[in-house]
Order: structure tokens, then C-alpha cells, then sequence
């Protein structure tokens, strides 16, 4: 979940809201189209924060797979927990269920089908503000600098500008309602990338070589190339082509190293 906020820039409430009918893992998008919005203990179904709020995100092929693996876990989860349900269901049938002893870990209800991408074990939705309550133990177990959780849009955005995608392009990301929105808010970051943006035309150009790249004029004085003693009756050694290790004497190096 915080993986895809972080590259994908969704909204705390867009991202628990998430249902699967918008998640295209074949092509790898989901489209934002509704959201969770909270008000003390009340939760309910909402449009995106304006009509540029609705619109599709394309993921990137770490978060592609990421959301297939917990598509996978989200289905094993649901069965373990239905076939735990239909045993204490069946449990309760028995004529001396009074004398079983009881145990917190019984699933007492069916999972419930919400849709959502992101639940609890049970099927349930997440409550916007426990993502964020969750967020904040995280930052402080791993004694990070105090970020909150929709600091992650603004870490997409940033990430976004530093790979040179244009402005235009994440305010389409990030759902704002105008241009000068997005670029008012990271002007603090956007004078490196017009410095970059500035140099980019001139590498184009070709241009004479320094006096440091000038090639040697030949007619120029210098060091004579040393010429090898073939006087003598030793023979010359003979060439040989580089030879290789035998396969599999050198393990391959890591790619994570």
C-alpha cells in the first residue's frame, strides 16, 4: 500500500478505497474514480476532491508485480479464513459445543466480500486513519525524520521531477485541479531541473574540441615510439589468444551486490 502511494501519489483515502474492478493487472493501471473519507468514527464512499482527481494511474513494473503478489495473498487469506469460519459454524451444530473451550481466533463471520484492494485479514475495509496511525509507528520504530503519511504524494511528485517527467505529467498523477497548483507547490525543487533543462540544447550542439581534446599535430617533435631488439638468434615468442576460465571455476557476481 505505501509502496504504490509512494510512486503512484494516491490520496491516503484514494488508496484504502481502491477496488479491484478498477485494478487492470493485465495492462497495469488502476483508475481512481472513489475514495474513503473519514469523519471521526464514519466512513463512507466518495468522489475523488475534484473532477482531475478522477483519472488513471500507470504503475511501474515493481509496483505491477507488488500488487499481484497481494492480490495472491489477499486470496489465500480469504479462503483460510472461510474454511476457519465453516469449522466453528460447524462447531456450533454439535450437541456438546458448551464444554469447548472457546478461542479469540475463531472466525466468527464469513469474509466479507468488499472489493476493496487493501483489507484486513477478514475482508474488511481500512479505516483511513489507522493508515496513518500505522504510518507513524513505522517512521518512529524505524527512527525516521517525522513524515506523514500524505508526505508520500509529495515524495512521488519529487521523484517524478528528479527522473525529468514533466510538470504537466504528474499534475495528471497526482489528480490536481490545475497546473499552476502542482508547479506552485514544488517550486523549492524546480530551479535544478531548469538549470538541467537549459543545458540540455546546447549538448546538442556540436562544438570545437578544446585545446586539452586537440588531436597532436604529427609534424610536431616528440618522444620516438620505442622500436623492440629483433637483433640476435632468439627466437620471438609466439602469440596466443587471451584464454578463458573454464566455465564455472568464477561464480557470476550478484546483481544486488
Amino acid at each position: 500500500m505505501f509502496h504504490l502511494m509512494v510512486f503512484g501519489g494516491l490520496r491516503r483515502g484514494e488508496v484504502a478505497g481502491l477496488p479491484w474492478s478498477e485494478t487492470n493487472l493485465t495492462i497495469g493501471t488502476v483508475h481512481i474514480s472513489e475514495q474513503l473519507v473519514a469523519a471521526s468514527y464514519e466512513v463512507w464512499e466518495d468522489t475523488p476532491k475534484s473532477d482531475s482527481g478522477e483519472r488513471t494511474v500507470s504503475l511501474d513494473s515493481q509496483t505491477h508485480e507488488l500488487l499481484r503478489l497481494w492480490q495472491q495473498r489477499q486470496e489465500t487469506e480469504r479462503e483460510e479464513w472461510n474454511r476457519a469460519y465453516e469449522e466453528w459454524r460447524q462447531r456450533q451444530q454439535r450437541p456438546n459445543r458448551a464444554d469447548e473451550p472457546n478461542s479469540k481466533t475463531e472466525k466468527k463471520h464469513p469474509w466479507q466480500e468488499t472489493g476493496l484492494v487493501f483489507t484486513w485479514e477478514d475482508g474488511r475495509a481500512y479505516h483511513p486513519e489507522y493508515l496513518s496511525q500505522v504510518f507513524e509507528r513505522l517512521i518512529k520504530k524505524l527512527d525516521l525524520p517525522p513524515v506523514r503519511l500524505h508526505d508520500l504524494r509529495h515524495c512521488a511528485a519529487t521523484l517524478s521531477l528528479t527522473a525529468g517527467i514533466h510538470m504537466k505529467k504528474i499534475q495528471a498523477l497526482l489528480g490536481h485541479s490545475s497546473y499552476s497548483l502542482t508547479a506552485d507547490t514544488y517550486t523549492s525543487v524546480q530551479p535544478q531541473f531548469d538549470k538541467a533543462e537549459a543545458d540540455a540544447p546546447i549538448a546538442l550542439v556540436p562544438r570545437a574540441g578544446s585545446p586539452e581534446e586537440t588531436a597532436p599535430d604529427p609534424d610536431t617533435p616528440g618522444d620516438e615510439p620505442e622500436v623492440p631488439d629483433v637483433s640476435g638468434d632468439q627466437p620471438r615468442s609466439p602469440t596466443f589468444p587471451a584464454r578463458r576460465p573454464p566455465d564455472g571455476m568464477f561464480p557470476e557476481r550478484s546483481q544486488h551486490t
